[in-house]
Order: C-alpha cells, then structure tokens, then sequence
C-alpha cells in the first residue's frame, strides 16, 4: 500500500511538472520591441517583472522595459519601426507601451515616460502612417505628440539642469541660440506656400513658421500677412512669389541684417526694428532694382517684364503696374537701379522707367494702386511673445522640448502648443510657453562621436 501511495504521489508530481513545462511553453514570448545601438558608459534596463540587468549593445529591449544610464553615459536604442532615440547621461525613461506590425499601420501605439534627464529622438514608421497619434511622450505634467520629426526633450529637476550636467557640459557652457523661425503666418486667405532652398515645398496655414531661404508663393484669389521676429510684417497680394534672401536679428548679439526679394507680384510692408538704425542692414529687392528705407511703409510690385526676368524690368507712366514700382503711405524710400536714384516721400509713387532704366516719380498714381485690397499689414494685431516666444530667461524647472525636425504639439490639460523646427518649448506643473532662445543644454552636447566594437565611427543623436 504504502508503495503504491508512493508511486501515485511521484506520478502527480511528474504530470504536474509535464502540465507546467507545457503551460509556460503555451504562454506567448514577449515581443522583442527594438535593441541597444551604439553606447558609452553603462546601460541599465529594469524588467516589468522587477529584475535588473546591465545591458550593452544589441541588447534586446522590450515594452515595460525602464532604461537608465549612469553618469557620463550614452545609449542609443533602434525600435523595430526605425525610431532612434539617443539617451542622455543620468536619464530614466519607460517604454510604457510598443506596438507595431509592418501589415497593421493603424494599429500603431507607442507610449514612452521620461522620469529623470533627457534624449534625443529620430522618429520612425509609427506616427507617419495610419494613426498620427499613435506616438507620445509623457513627462511630468506635459505630454508630446509626434507628428513624424527629430527632437530632443530635457526635465531639468533644478534650475538650468544643473543636476543633470555631465562632466563635458560642466567645462563648457553653452550660449542659448535664437530661433530658426523667423517668421510666422499671421493672416491666411486662400493657398499660401512656401518653397525651401532644396527645393522642398510645404503649406502654409495660420501660424506656420517661416525660415530664412524660404520663397513664400500665393495663388490666384489668395493673400497673407506675414509678421517677423524684428516686429516688420508683409502682405502678400495674390500670385506673388516673395523670398526671404537674409534675416538675422539677435539683440543679445547685437546682431540684424534683412534681406528680402520680390520676384513676382506685390506686397504691402512695414519695416521693423531691423534698419532704424543702420539703414544699410535693410535691403529689398526687386530685379535690378533696391528699395532703401527709412523706417516706413510702402507698397512694391514687380509685374510683367519685372516678373518673367527680362533685362529691362521697366514700366512705362501709362502702365506703371507693368514693371517695377514702389508706393509709400509711410515715412519714405530711395527707389536705386543701376541708372540712378529717386528718393520717394509719402503718398508718392515712383517705377522703374522703361526706355531709361532710371527710377522716376509717377505724375499720376493711378486708383489700382492707391485702392488696394489687400489688408496692409500694420493693421493685423502683433502679439510678439504669442508669435515668437518670451524674451525672458530660459532655465527654470521644467519640461523642455527643442524639434529638430518636423512637428511636436506639446499638451497640458486644456493647452496645447506647436512646436516647428528650430523652436523650443517649456512646461511646468503651471506654465506652458514658447521660448524665444533655446537654452544652451538644450543644444548639441548629445551630438557625440561614438566608435563601435568594430572601430566604425558614428555621430551619437543625428
């Protein structure tokens, strides 16, 4: 009996272990949701089941995971869409949630947590196709939502993140740089674009950005009004290509120079800070033409021969719209073609003479110039720190997002704020607001050269 008992209690024991084995081997693997890249210093990757491991390159890393570098430590991690993120030293950050199938695009779902310092992203396929909010970062009180771009984000625990500075950083201490956007849209009637110097065209809508190099180009039945960092504005008439050649204005630096050209079209301006001073920081171009001002406001156009590039832009007192030509209703300016010169006053009107080439007063303005339709642009509320950011001190702690790239629209509750390449944002348990700067430990300590086991070369964050 007592043999029996023995037998049947070691078979129970073998079924239940058998019935184990299986059970585990049913349970689906968790799913590899990308790998270690490139590294220096330590990685540190916490389990959802609470083990820690150090991890190094080609590491497998998984949702639920929690990465942590130490001290003067840099990891990147490729996620299985693309997405690169490049961790800073003394960061914490989860992988709250990854989700993505090559045939399954609105499926996408990736929900990341920054706890402790910072990292720079590049992202990948999730967000670009199916669902655009499929990506978000949260951090303390702000989420980010991605809209396909490369940024870099920062929770400062002190003032200037001091707490987080790296050996490198503390020896060097970088200046804040103003912002890439030099403009934004602040009137939008119709189609409104603007043309990069590399030839890529994007839309512009009611508060796009507007960059240097940037060829802004309306359609027919279409206007816009265009405010700049130096408070000048523009206004665009239908069918005009207007580029912006030069803009420099950085008054810590003492620093602001204005290019603009007129290619086709016209436009309504009024001058900004850039120029009352030295007037010759102020040029605006129209074929072979320079308009020089005087702190003012004034209407140009370049049509017909002026806008097909013709050796002689001019028009003729008849026709004065078809060539080059300027109208003042503020202050003056010097109309200069290589013929000479003519110093327009107010409520004058002058063009570039056809059989002369020499710049000469209209005697008669006609009413299609002194009864424009297109709104001037002085009469559109200027609201420099909602456009352009806050002149005050950056560094408080925080939340702070700097793109790259591309899009980010930062959230706090009921508030939102978009963010456009070159600009940088800042959220705290109170505050949500652009930044006119981008602090200096925001700038490009992450951009590192990292050598791989294999001597290979890389930049670290690009």
């Amino acid at each position: 009996m007592g043999y029996t008992m023995k037998t049947a209690s070691y078979l129970i024991l073998i079924l239940l272990t058998v019935l184990s084995t299986m059970a585990h081997a049913a349970a689906p693997a968790e799913e590899v949701a990308g790998r270690v890249g490139n590294m220096s210093g330590t990685l540190v990757v916490q389990r959802t089941d609470g083990t820690v491991k150090v991890v190094g390159p080609k590491s497998e890393i998984f949702a639920g995971d929690m990465l942590i570098t130490a001290k003067d430590s840099y990891a990147q991690v490729e996620m299985n869409d693309g997405t690169k993120m490049t961790l800073r030293p003394n960061s914490n950050l989860r992988i709250e949630s990854y989700q993505f199938r090559k045939e399954a695009p609105k499926d996408d779902n990736v929900i990341l947590r920054l706890l402790k310092g910072g990292f720079r992203t590049v992202t990948g396929l999730i967000g670009k196709r199916g669902n655009a909010d499929a990506y978000k970062l949260r951090a303390a009180t702000a989420t980010i939502g991605i809209r396909g771009t490369d940024f870099s984000t920062r929770l400062c625990a002190t003032k200037d993140c001091q707490d987080e500075e790296t050996t490198k950083e503390a020896a060097v201490k970088p200046q804040a740089t103003p912002s890439a956007v030099v403009g934004r849209v602040m009137l939008a009637q119709g189609e409104l674009s603007a043309k990069e110097e590399t030839g890529k065209e994007r839309k512009l809508t009611l508060g796009a950005p507007v960059y240097e190099g940037d060829t802004l180009v309306t359609a027919a039945k279409s206007y816009a009004v265009v405010a700049f960092r130096d408070e000048g504005r523009v206004s665009l008439q239908e069918n005009t290509q207007f580029r912006v050649e030069k803009f420099k204005y950085n008054k810590a630096q003492s620093e602001e120079s204005a290019v603009w050209r007129l290619l086709k079209g016209g436009v309504r301006v009024v001058t900004g800070l850039i120029g009352r001073v030295n007037h010759d920081n102020y040029k605006f171009n129209v074929a072979t033409a320079t308009i020089g001002i005087r702190g003012t406001g004034f209407d140009a156009w370049c049509n017909a021969a002026c806008a097909s590039g013709a050796g002689n832009p001019g028009a003729t007192q008849g026709n004065p719209l078809e060539g080059a030509g300027v109208y003042v209703w503020g202050g003056e300016v010097v109309l200069v073609s290589p013929e000479g010169s003519f110093v327009v006053a107010l409520q004058q009107a002058a063009i570039i003479a056809r059989d002369s080439g020499k710049p000469v007063q209209i005697i008669v303005i006609p009413p299609a110039i002194l009864d424009n339709n297109t709104p001037r642009p002085d009469s559109i509320p200027f609201d420099k720190e909602k456009l352009f950011g806050a002149e005050s001190d950056a560094g408080d702690a925080g939340l702070y997002v700097t793109v790259h790239d591309g899009h980010v629209i930062l959230s706090m509750g009921d508030k939102s704020l978009d963010l456009f390449r070159g600009e940088t944002g800042f959220a705290d348990s109170l505050l949500l607001k652009l930044l006119s700067d981008t602090p200096g430990f925001m700038g490009d300590s992450m951009d590192i050269i990292m050598t791989d086991k294999h001597g290979n070369s890389c930049m670290i964050g690009s």
